[in-house]
């Protein structure tokens, strides 16, 4: 009897195999799954900020380029971009530095003309030339190339993005 009890307790050598496989397998769908996501999101979209490669555009802002300027955030932007394979959306805010008061520029006057000029220009791109950290660093320098030549009355010395997402 005591033969009896020790062969209930172990488990047949087939169920211990189908076991240790499904362990196997859950371990590598999990793995894919990780490396899966990984590629489609990437690690280098949002993770690194690109510091700028002119040290005089850094310095050019003179003695208070410690000191940042007033802050003007517009509205989202929700458009489609122009990928050809298939339909593609765009939400970003922008907010933008201003190198003055916004009370000392022509920002309010000139707002219907920069949200055209950053409509023409964001629906121009491809999700895959906005997605990687340098397709957004060159969207932002060309956001603040566009704005400072429709403004008048002041520049815009940096342009940040508070949401951006593609979909």
């Amino acid at each position: 009897m005591a033969e009896e009890k020790t062969e209930d307790v172990s488990a047949p050598p087939g169920t211990r195999k189908k076991m240790v496989l499904l362990i196997i397998l859950g371990v590598a769908i999990l793995a894919g799954g990780g490396g899966a996501a990984w590629l489609l999101l990437g690690t280098n979209d949002t993770a690194h900020e690109i510091r700028s490669d002119n040290p005089s555009e850094e310095s050019s802002h003179g003695a208070h380029a410690n000191e940042p300027g007033p802050i003007v955030e517009l509205d989202p932007f929700v458009l489609n971009l122009a990928d050809k394979e298939e339909l593609r959306y765009l939400k970003l805010t922008i907010s933008l530095e201003l190198d003055r008061p916004k009370e000392e520029t022509d920002f309010d006057a000139r707002l219907p003309a920069i949200r055209d000029a950053l409509l023409v220009l964001l629906t121009s791109k491809e999700s895959r030339a906005i997605r990687t950290v340098n397709g957004k660093h060159r969207i932002r320098e060309e956001i603040r190339s566009r704005v400072n030549k429709i403004m008048r009355k002041g520049k815009v010395t940096n342009v940040f993005f508070t949401d951006f997402i593609i979909q």
